[in-house]
């Protein structure tokens, strides 16, 4: 287990203070988790305790069914980011390997929660399960947790989002659709995916239109083929004591392609943004891109002419979606001055 802190330091444990933790992987950090978390900051600060957020270092299915592992929402570090910015103060990293797996519910209880971490009171959302075969919930907590010292088992009900419940799911769901709008109101902030840039083949640059090409890992979710509306943030060079590397504040409109590039037979899947108003190489450096809106499918056209027509027509729409329709979320606000 690692414990990562607000400041940037990192331990193995985390001292005398009472703890409210928030239990669940929370990937994507959307509505839902956020609602946990902040009703342990509201704990926390009625009980005068350590505001907490108990996770893992992996989503549990890549050790119990590999095969089912779904695509990630957000990275580690990314994760810790979006709870920063709720104000939660550390992060309990359990590492999920084959011996954490098969530990009994009632051990998960008694030797992790009350006796290394000091729990006092748990928040949870009502589907939370641990333990071998996922045999222990909420039930379980709220029989053992007076016997160890937890003193409140809180269960936090779902968020509805049109009369449905937001989960990891539905947002994974909306993505592979092209939604990424409706994907947004879920998670609270556009959904974002980081790359480092790397070599196209330079056909952008050839069209007028200079393109980077991000190398985005495998594990991540990448929203369905198509061409977007996005902003565009430059990832410095440098790191926080975390790990965690820092985004430059300033946002550029944008327009990226996801797909195999159908009108030159391209055969692999290419994410490539135009970034407005900067033309520069971003070769070396690390973008990190926030979805706004699906303009319209992966297309062939007849000839690079029709092409190069096609994406100066997505970029007249995209100015006029930022102009007419400016978006806000995840404690950013997206400014137009450096656009």
């Amino acid at each position: 287990m690692q414990v990562y802190w607000q400041n940037g330091s990192v331990t193995s444990s985390v001292g005398s203070k009472p703890v409210v933790a928030g239990l669940g992987f929370f990937d994507g950090v959307h509505l839902g988790h956020q609602a946990i978390l902040l009703r342990v900051l509201e704990l926390a600060n009625e009980m005068g305790g350590l505001p907490l957020m108990v996770t893992f270092d992996r989503h549990p299915l890549a050790m119990i069914s590999p095969d089912s592992v779904p695509l990630l929402l957000n990275h580690a570090t990314e994760r810790r980011s979006y709870v920063w910015e709720l104000g939660i103060e550390a992060i309990a990293e359990l590492v999920f390997d084959k011996q954490f797996s098969e530990l009994p519910p009632e051990e998960f209880v008694t030797r992790i929660l009350a006796q290394q971490l000091g729990v006092v009171a748990v928040v949870a959302g009502e589907d939370f399960h641990f333990g071998y075969r996922g045999e222990g919930g909420i039930k379980l907590l709220k029989q053992l947790g007076p016997a160890w010292g937890i003193r409140i088992t809180d269960v936090v009900e779902p968020v509805l989002v049109k009369g449905v419940r937001v989960s990891s799911t539905r947002i994974r769901a909306l993505l592979k659709a092209g939604n990424v709008k409706e994907a947004a109101r879920c998670l609270g902030r556009p959904y974002r995916l980081r790359g480092p840039v790397v070599v196209g083949e330079g056909r952008g640059r050839h069209l007028g239109f200079p393109t980077a090409n991000l190398d985005i890992p495998k594990e991540r979710l990448v929203p369905k083929d198509g061409v977007y509306a996005v902003t565009v943030e430059v990832v410095d060079d440098f790191f926080d004591t975390q790990g965690v590397s820092i985004a430059d504040t300033a946002e550029m409109m944008g327009v990226l392609s996801i797909g195999d590039k159908p009108t030159f037979h391209g055969t692999e899947r290419a994410i490539e943004v135009h970034v407005l108003h900067r033309q520069e190489s971003y070769y070396g450096k690390e973008l990190e891109i926030s979805f706004h809106e699906w303009l319209r499918p992966s297309e062939r056209f007849a000839d690079a002419q029709e092409l190069q027509s096609q994406v100066q027509r997505d970029i007249e729409t995209t100015r006029r979606l930022f102009k007419t329709m400016p978006w806000a979320g995840g404690g950013k606000i997206y400014s137009h001055r450096a656009l």
